[in-house]
């Protein structure tokens, strides 16, 4: 082991957690999707056509992160092009699904039709911003990055339960905690980018630690928090339409017994 660099094990563990973690978000936000589109209105076809889509996207998007991680996959002539192929690779996708929320109207019926908790536990997976830390101790990153990082994603994860329970309590002011929640995470997204920056932390470079900034940190953080926002305003709209006088819809059977709202 040379200095400022992981013992090899321990880069293999790490290497398998990103990949893992990476494949978890991928089947989880394409199940989410595809339980979302049956309680939709909309028709079977076009319940497994978004399905599909979301499930395609979501693969399509992790295999680019991942070979383009690798420099021994993607190497570069000029490797000062690596930085710019990374945040076309990282948020390219991201804005692609920003998009189609707002202008393919069958996605908006899913988003809408979907549980207003189910986008908040699935931020969960955020306390692992801890391994950043682990790095910091190997001295690989600065810690005026790994810090921020680390906590900011820690505190997002950890809360995140606290916030989903209180949705599906239909606790006092939940909606607007939940919405405070959701621009706390977008704002760590924004922070630990900028730290990096500042600090000049060469995350892009490092794989398979890289798999963070290009896929599973704030691409699709990022990406979950808007449609989470999203959804909780349309639920919080129809209430109001409604002439409901609280801030919450009266659950189904079916809610009830899932705990979810």
């Amino acid at each position: 082991m040379t200095p400022h660099e992981l013992p090899e094990l321990l880069q293999r563990a790490m290497a398998i957690s990103f990949v893992g973690i990476g494949i978890g978000l991928v089947v989880v936000h394409t199940l989410l999707v595809t339980l979302a589109a049956q309680r939709s209105t909309l028709a079977p076809r076009q319940r497994l056509v978004i399905a599909g889509s979301v499930g395609v996207y979501l693969i399509a998007w992790l295999a680019v992160a991942i070979i383009f991680g690798d420099r021994n996959n993607f190497p570069l002539e000029r490797e000062n092009l690596r930085l710019p192929l990374s945040l076309i690779v990282a948020f390219g996708p991201q804005l692609l699904g920003i998009l189609a929320l707002f202008l393919w109207r069958p996605l908006r019926q899913v988003n809408s039709a979907m549980p207003r908790t189910w986008l908040i536990w699935v931020q969960i997976d955020r306390v692992a911003g801890f391994i950043f830390l682990l790095y910091l101790y190997y001295g690989i990153l600065p810690a005026s990055f790994a810090i921020p990082a680390a906590v900011g994603d820690f505190l997002t994860g950890v809360t995140a339960p606290f916030v989903a329970l209180a949705l599906a309590r239909r606790q006092r002011h939940a909606v607007i905690w939940a919405t405070a929640w959701n621009l706390f995470g977008i704002l760590d997204m924004i922070v630990a980018p900028a730290a990096a920056f500042l600090s000049r932390a060469a995350v892009i470079g490092m794989y398979p630690l890289n798999l963070v900034p290009l896929f599973i940190g704030p691409p699709i953080s990022i990406l979950a928090h808007v449609y989470s926002i999203r959804n909780l305003h349309v639920a919080a709209s129809s209430v109001a339409a409604g002439g409901v006088s609280t801030s919450f819809e009266r659950p189904g059977p079916q809610e009830n017994a899932l705990g979810t709202a």
